[in-house]
């Protein structure tokens, strides 16, 4: 199938604008999203817009099922709109509002947070955590206890966030600690809060998006997962907003120091972005237990 100009219409797009008994006019594949789930921002012919994110195969089938799920709970006030499911006997589509219009602090490629986005954004966090837990959500993927191996192997050393004498001194204290750490899962998390998973509507509201890794979670992870990356981008010494829980804090300390030195496959920049917030993961544990 072909729009008006001759070019083949998406089968995504094809099924959601059949489904809304739209015709697709033009459509779009922005710039973010790490997953293959394929994304589409489509333009109608009655002037409406959506956004198509359809699933490539059974993991991404599984990750938007988990999304709607979310969605359903939080969307329109934390998340988009849903506008509608398709769940045949192919993979599943997802039809969401388009938020293309609003100001998203990562869409020129350098992140730019505006007067006031910041604490924007914190707040919002604030209220998805006070929202009642819904026992039908799964929990997030709580991260293994990294320090030990951490430590045995000396990568903070080899990474040049501390000496080998330190890590003698104070790796046991570090150990104890990430050990120490046990899920609780009371509250929604978005689980995957970073500049490009969020825009601010012209009122200031915010709005996250990729509910992907979503599901019940400690209360503080989504602010302890963002608190490093604000201050890559510009923003507030995690330290100075949050020092507890410590055990938390370490615990995904931890893992973002693990992943920086991952043999896994992954884009330079990538990794390089991982290796800048080891080291502020790192400032962040040694401040908060008095270890600098």
């Amino acid at each position: 199938m072909t729009a008006a100009d001759g070019t083949r219409i998406p089968q995504t797009v094809r099924r959601a604008s059949a489904a809304l008994g739209l015709t697709p006019v033009s459509w779009t594949s922005p710039p973010f999203g790490l997953s293959a789930a394929e994304r589409h921002i489509v333009l109608f012919d009655n002037g409406t817009s959506a956004f198509v994110k359809g699933a490539t195969d059974l993991e991404t089938a599984a990750w938007l099922a988990n999304e709607l799920r979310l969605l359903e709970q939080v969307g329109g006030r934390f998340g988009p709109e849903i506008i509608d499911w398709l769940n045949d006997d192919q993979l599943p589509v997802l039809v969401t509002e388009d938020l293309s219009a609003a100001y998203w602090p990562a869409a020129s490629g350098t992140t730019r947070w505006r007067a006031g986005d910041v604490d924007a954004v914190l707040a919002t966090l604030a209220q998805l955590r006070a929202l009642p837990a819904v026992s039908s959500l799964t929990p997030v993927p709580w991260p293994r206890p990294w320090w030990g191996r951490l430590v045995e192997r000396r990568i903070p050393a080899r990474l040049g966030l501390c000496s080998l004498d330190w890590l003698d001194r104070h790796g046991p204290e570090i150990i104890a600690l990430d050990e120490h750490a046990t899920p609780d899962n009371r509250s929604i998390v978005h689980g995957d809060v970073r500049s490009d998973n969020l825009c601010l509507l012209p009122g200031g509201q915010v709005r996250l998006v990729d509910w992907s890794d979503s599901g019940l979670g400690h209360p503080l992870h989504d602010l302890i997962t963002l608190l490093p990356m604000l201050h890559l981008e510009g923003g507030p010494r995690p330290a100075s907003v949050l020092r507890d829980p410590v055990d938390m804090i370490v615990r995904l300390a931890g893992l973002i120091i693990a992943r920086a030195v991952s043999r896994r496959e992954m884009p330079e920049w990538l990794r390089d972005v991982l290796r800048r917030l080891a080291v502020i993961h790192f400032a962040w544990v040694t401040e908060i237990i008095g270890l600098q």
